[in-house]
């Protein structure tokens, strides 16, 4: 009864064995295919039996197979889990060195940006540094601004001083203006009333003098018919009277007058149509011009006497008056040869011709008897003689100024008492 059941609870334990192994067998063919074959393979072999000692084979074979089936389950247990555990650690290891990976690269990034942050602490040193010097700079700027807004405010109160007194001196120039401005409107009240009244003054001037060159030019006119008269009467006396030594001398001093009255009367003549006619530029050679006035002066007594040079370097024709030209060069030449100095050994008049930017400028210098001082100031004065020799009636220089005035020039006199020179010289705008 007893190997009965222990037979049959041997037979249980081997199928619940060989049950536990059909179960594990899956796992292990899974996990190990030979060992999956040799289990099959025992059971075949166990369930194939059948002959009389099954009973003793069994209980013999059960114990075995307990034996065996505890051994095997303990043997699979322990195969899977080495295997499990295998798979585990495995899966730790790569586990562990996909982590390991990622703290390296977490490490690297941490490194790169501790870099960063020393760089970053680097450069936020230097900012410190500059903020620092920018800061110092800043402070020694605040203290000069504020001495100098010290300073703008005590010249604004000095501004302000002198403000004040500006007003009140504005206020005292507004008062003296407005007394000035009234005083300013009577002034030019009066001015108004004189320059009328001297608007008319010289408008009656010009009438006055205007009637007073016509005068002259009717009496020089007039006169110089019976001068002409008495000139022709004194060559008949003479020629009657040619062997009279004492009346052919009265009559030539009478003659020299009557030609000197008639020169003068001439010369008066010439100063009024001088004043009266209009100005004609033509295109001109001043060497005619000239050679014209030379053929004029022959009749001067003391041309002989003078050495004359002439230096014109005005080569090209010009545009100007050629009257007033010749009146011009003939009348400051006349007068140099007329008033030479007769105690002197070299005897010279120097005349000089030359354009200056487009002015035509004369010169006319010469070392005769001189002028003195007080008689520069009149020298182109009317009737006015620089000389006690009575040589000319004063009519030359006053009509060299006329014309040059009329022909928008200049004239003047310089005299070298010291080489005692004397030097006329025009300066007449022209054109080429």
């Amino acid at each position: 009864m007893f190997v009965k059941n222990y037979l049959n609870y041997s037979i249980i334990l081997t199928l619940i064995s060989s049950l536990l192994l059909l179960a594990v067998m899956p796992i292990e063919a899974a996990v190990d295919p030979i060992f999956a074959s040799q289990n099959a393979s025992m059971l075949n072999y166990l369930f194939s039996i059948e002959d009389e000692n099954l009973s003793n084979i069994f209980e013999a074979l059960s114990i075995s197979l307990l034996g065996l089936g505890i051994f095997g389950i303990a043997f699979s247990f322990v195969n899977v889990g080495s295997k499990r555990i295998k798979r585990h650690n495995d899966y730790l290891e790569n586990l562990v060195k996909d982590r390991t990976k990622t703290l390296e690269q977490k490490h690297q990034q941490l490194r790169e940006q501790n870099e960063a942050y020393k760089e970053a602490l680097e450069l936020i040193q230097d900012q410190k540094e500059e903020i620092e010097t920018a800061q110092q700079d800043l402070l020694v700027k605040n203290r000069d601004l504020r001495e100098a807004f010290e300073e703008i405010q005590s010249q604004n109160e000095l501004l302000d001083h002198e403000r004040s007194k500006l007003e009140q001196a504005k206020r005292i120039i507004q008062g003296q203006n407005k007394k000035l401005m009234g005083i300013a409107r009577n002034l030019d009240q009066q001015v108004q009333e004189r320059t009328k009244e001297l608007s008319i003054s010289n408008n009656l001037l010009l009438e006055k003098n205007k009637e007073l060159d016509e005068f002259i030019y009717k009496s020089a006119h007039d006169l110089r018919g019976p001068i002409a008269r008495f000139k022709g009467l004194s060559q008949l006396i003479q020629m009657e009277y040619d062997q009279n030594n004492d009346i052919s001398d009265h009559l030539k001093h009478l003659n020299h007058s009557a030609n000197h009255m008639d020169s003068m009367l001439k010369r008066l003549s010439n100063v009024y149509e001088i004043s009266a006619r209009p100005i004609t530029p033509q295109k001109i050679d001043i060497e005619m011009i000239l050679e014209t006035v030379f053929e004029r002066l022959k009749g001067e007594e003391n041309l002989d006497n003078v050495s004359i040079e002439v230096n014109n370097t005005v080569k090209d024709k010009v545009q100007i008056d050629p009257s007033s030209l010749h009146l011009i060069l003939k009348n400051l030449i006349g007068n140099a040869v007329r008033f030479y100095d007769p105690l002197k050994l070299k005897k010279w008049v120097k005349v000089s011709i030359e354009l200056v930017d487009k002015d035509l400028v004369i010169s006319v210098k010469d070392n005769g008897i001189g002028i003195k001082k007080e008689q520069q100031e009149n020298i182109f004065d009317l009737f006015y003689v620089g000389s006690e020799l009575p040589k000319g009636p004063g009519l030359g220089l006053y009509i060299c100024k006329i014309i040059t005035k009329k022909l928008n020039g200049d004239i003047s006199l310089n005299y070298s008492s010291k080489e005692k020179e004397t030097e006329f010289k025009t300066s007449i705008p022209i054109s080429i």
